[in-house]
């Protein structure tokens, strides 16, 4: 396992390339792998001609909630007030980008059209991080505002137990993804506020999610539905390790048993996700491409994984077990992943977004999104791997 000083190093490198690279005024911006051409060709095309003005400069509310974590956890390692001035300057620009009725835009124009859920969630996420260490009702307030328009706008759809949250204004399928993020904003708010109407939904989102967990541990990627057919399986190790830490924080935040039952088969699912190398395996059934903050988000969420209680009869992945025992050891497997990732980090402190696309392509682009994750991962065990949870009002 990297030491501390290791870990924090290698994200102050790459907090410094992301402010000189991709910061102005408050907002973190730059281009994006995208969506559907884009993510599958194009993007390959402007990698190979990186000095071409591509005029794809995106700011993303994902990277800006993420930005805004980051600075305050490197606030509070080194101390250094520079980390807290970003994080209120990022949290107030934030705050300007948030429309009246208390959605955000969706930065990529194949998407113009629709207010994405992760947007607003994380949006709100950020503004909330912000409130509990600079206590500024107008934070709270647009945090709240975005609540009010997801529930009522955004909605729910149906399921046989429980009820998934939409993924835009226009409905698709059910995702878990997004309900397992509206469960950890909607604890957030409850914490911050201390308003119980923002429980109001988090048990059916949890009945949800206990019914579509997959045999393996695994949790789906689309569960069926009457706007798009289910799909098991999607970059399973990325998705369901950063589900896994959200449900971990929203178990801090509010204990259940549902949560009790979810999250070791859950981490039982992710310590098959580390491929020899260290690296995160790119879904169910192929060890590549490699994409680093795919081993990022892995790395940390074995790492919280190691605070489970043992449970009582061994969830599926855990191969050789007995009560007296834990299982596969997270602590090294995480360690194997971090180290990793401090292997793949370039001398101007950032990272390439993938290796081995079809084989032989490579993407070495500098997208600000995957790698202010990836910042906020590096810094998850150096900084007690509490830190977050204590930003958000969770302990």
């Amino acid at each position: 396992m990297p030491t501390q000083k290791e870990l924090t190093s290698a994200a102050q490198r790459l907090h410094s390339h992301l402010l000189k690279h991709h910061y102005f005024q408050g907002l973190l911006h730059g281009p994006d792998a995208g969506v559907r051409f884009n993510l599958r060709l194009w993007r390959f095309v402007k990698a190979g001609l990186d000095f071409v003005p591509w005029h794809d400069d995106y700011v993303f509310l994902q990277s800006q909630g993420y930005w805004i974590l980051s600075n305050w956890m490197l606030h509070e390692a080194t101390g250094d007030s520079q980390f807290r001035v970003i994080a209120l300057e990022s949290a107030e620009a934030t705050l300007r980008l948030q429309q009246p009725e208390g959605f955000w835009l969706y930065p990529l124009p194949e998407r113009r059209h629709l207010i994405a859920t992760v947007e607003g969630d994380w949006g709100a996420i950020g503004l909330l991080a912000a409130f509990a260490r600079a206590p500024r009702k107008e934070f709270l307030q647009a945090a709240v505002r975005w609540y009010d328009y997801l529930v009522q706008r955004i909605g729910f759809q149906a399921h046989s137990r429980g009820e998934a949250i939409n993924y835009f204004d226009k409905p698709r399928g059910k995702i878990p993804n997004n309900s397992v993020e509206a469960i950890w904003l909607f604890l957030r708010l409850w914490k911050a506020s201390g308003d119980e109407r923002y429980l109001e939904h988090v048990y059916d989102l949890l009945d949800f999610l206990v019914d579509s967990q997959l045999s393996t541990g695994e949790l789906p990627y689309i569960v069926d539905g009457p706007h798009e057919k289910g799909r098991a399986h999607y970059l399973c190790y990325q998705y369901n390790a950063f589900q896994f830490l959200k449900l971990a924080w929203a178990a801090a935040l509010r204990s259940d048993p549902r949560l009790d039952h979810i999250l070791p088969t859950l981490a039982g699912f992710l310590a098959q996700g580390v491929n020899p190398t260290g690296a995160s395996a790119a879904d169910c059934f192929n060890s590549g491409p490699e994409n680093d903050y795919f081993t990022a988000v892995l790395a940390a969420a074995l790492w919280e994984a190691q605070k489970l209680p043992i449970p009582e009869v061994a969830p599926p992945g855990w191969g050789e077990y007995t009560p007296s025992t834990k299982g596969p050891d997270m602590q090294a497997l995480s360690g194997h992943c971090y180290s990793r990732v401090l292997e793949r980090q370039r001398p101007d402190g950032s990272f390439a977004y993938s290796q081995g696309d079809y084989g032989f392509l490579r993407d070495g682009r500098s997208y600000p999104r995957p790698q202010v994750m990836t910042l906020y991962h590096l810094l998850y065990p150096a900084c007690g791997n509490g830190f977050e949870r204590t930003v958000a009002g969770g302990e």
